[in-house]
């Protein structure tokens, strides 16, 4: 039965947002807590830190009916007995987590608990975190009686308050029945499956959850690499696979450059970490990550080779953001790629039609345009790495007039496969991959 709650949701970011938002839109009373004054001052006025659809409108229909409100204050966290941290776990380069952030905003906060709380987290955080968290409190509290559970959010950019309001499953990470209770009871309404374990099982669940999606990117791009070789089209393979009831129409087979973002490569690092830890070996994650990790450079040494040399060349982006329906270039593939063939001595030309120009220009040297063919002109290549449906309607008639020669076009999501024999009879050189 579900009943409503006061929340107090810690961290505004991405996965911040989306939780205090759905949160009051399942009925709770919410108080969204960020001590970024930029991010909280600009959540009051109704404007998300990043963009995701039914967003602004979710947060202005809550803070209208006075179920959410956003404070930098986190004394605001003694007012309730429910207190979640939704912190976006930062990644570096090396796609190792720095947890401090949490670990400090869990300090902060710690005086200002109540006995009886219970404290969630849903940021994604390495096995064993809740633990060491829970030892953190009871250290600066020993007197304090409080519960602690790991929820993993499973939010997919550009999707995210679908992801929330439509979940297929919610893992529960938690200690006793009353708190496994509670957050079932938080989430009624959403009619769906409730997975009960331990908070070190479900630290666990998440990280096997991304390592073997990443499993499956590895897998195909190993076919299309043997696809190229022997005259196959993994694009008819993929369809193949996916046709048997075993693998499924969702399943993460998708041949490309790479995946990136850090949210994969965090989660198969954290292991290998723990794994050394451990002394045990894990050969199927660690080839996993480094599969991926070398597809850029294999990438970039064919485009050298179709253009005969990358120095002094301008090579030209179509989608710049880390995925479809996100306007974030955080971790973004084609970021990535840009500055591996910035070190080849390329120029670089970008569009896209969600990302900022002024966020793409900060990136050196990359020059941004809002019309994709005035970006294609001067460029001796383009790429194309973010599959926006603008751009299946490309006139590669357009295309071929604005690229010079060597005119390439490197489709890396085989977006415009059916577009191919348009491509070469305009004497473009069209390549996919794994084709």
């Amino acid at each position: 039965m579900f009943s409503a709650k006061k929340i107090a949701v810690v961290g505004l970011w991405h996965c911040g947002e989306i939780y205090s938002a759905c949160l009051a839109e399942l009925g709770h009373d919410v108080t969204g807590i960020d001590e970024n004054t930029d991010t909280t001052a600009n959540l009051q006025k109704g404007i998300p830190p990043l963009e995701e659809p039914e967003l602004a409108e979710m947060i202005a229909k809550n803070s209208a009916a006075g179920r959410l409100r956003f404070s930098i204050d986190f004394s605001e966290t003694a007012k309730t007995s429910i207190v979640w941290f939704t912190y976006d776990t930062s990644v570096n380069d090396e796609d190792v987590v720095d947890i401090i952030p949490i670990i400090t905003a869990v300090e902060k906060i710690a005086p200002f608990l109540q006995n009886g709380t219970t404290v969630i987290f849903s940021s994604q955080l390495p096995v064993g975190t809740i633990q060491k968290i829970k030892e953190l409190v009871t250290t600066k509290r020993p007197e304090l009686k409080f519960d602690i559970a790991y929820v993993p959010e499973n939010l997919q950019l550009g999707k995210a308050t679908r992801s929330f309001m439509e979940p297929g499953r919610i893992v529960i990470g938690a200690e006793n029945e009353k708190t496994f209770a509670l957050i079932e009871n938080i989430f009624a309404l959403l009619k769906t499956q409730f997975f009960r374990m331990n908070p070190t099982s479900a630290e666990m669940a998440k990280h096997a959850l991304n390592a073997f999606l990443a499993t499956s990117l590895t897998f195909i791009y190993d076919i299309a690499d043997l696809c190229e070789k022997v005259g196959a089209d993994v694009t008819d393979v993929t369809k193949a696979l996916k046709s048997d009831p075993r693998i499924g129409q969702s399943a993460y087979l998708d041949a490309s450059v790479g995946f990136s973002g850090g949210t994969l490569g965090r989660d198969l690092r954290a292991m290998m970490n723990e794994a050394d830890r451990k002394n045990i070996t894990l050969p199927i994650i660690s080839n996993v990550y480094a599969k991926n990790a070398g597809r850029r450079s294999i990438f970039i040494a064919r485009i050298k080779e179709t253009l005969g040399g990358l120095n002094g060349k301008t090579i030209g982006l179509l989608g710049v953001t880390y995925k479809v329906g996100t306007s974030t270039l955080r971790r973004s593939l084609a970021l990535e790629v840009a500055g591996l063939l910035k070190n080849e001595g390329v120029a670089i030309h970008a569009t896209d039609p969600m990302a900022k120009k002024e966020e793409v220009e900060a990136e050196s040297n990359i020059q941004f345009f809002s019309d994709p063919y005035e970006m294609m002109e001067r460029c001796h290549a383009v790429i194309l790495m973010t599959a926006w449906p603008e751009y299946k309607e490309l006139d590669v008639t357009k295309v071929a007039k604005a690229i010079k020669e060597p005119r390439a076009f490197f489709d890396t999501r085989n977006f415009l496969k059916d577009k191919e024999t348009e491509f070469k009879k305009a004497g473009i050189k069209y390549t996919g991959i794994g084709r």
